[in-house]
């Protein structure tokens, strides 16, 4: 299904800049200290780039009819990718989450 495949994709590049950049859950005594979401970071749609997602189908022999997860391979590199980014543009190696500055 490309749509649900573009989506799973789009999603986890979502995830992963709002991990790299803007989201943080601040705890308080082991406990959150805003239980509001909006006030966690979360990048909202409207200031999320323009994603281009090409797939290459290759059917997975072990799942079903050929199924294989995709959700993830988007989420697990894009911290790092924008790690690099901002190192090639200023020298500063950021080592922590949210690279805030």
């Amino acid at each position: 299904n490309p749509t649900l495949f573009e989506g799973q994709i789009e999603g986890s590049v979502h995830m992963g800049l709002g991990y790299a950049l803007t989201e943080e859950l601040v705890l308080e005594n082991g406990a959150p200290k805003s239980t509001r979401l909006r006030k966690c970071g979360v990048i909202r749609a409207k200031d999320m780039p323009k994603i281009e997602v090409i797939g290459v189908e290759v059917p997975d022999e072990f799942g079903p009819y050929g199924a294989k997860g995709v959700g993830e391979i988007g989420l697990v590199p894009t911290a790092p990718a924008v790690a690099n980014a901002l190192a090639t543009f200023d020298g500063k190696r950021r080592r922590t989450l949210p690279m805030k500055d």
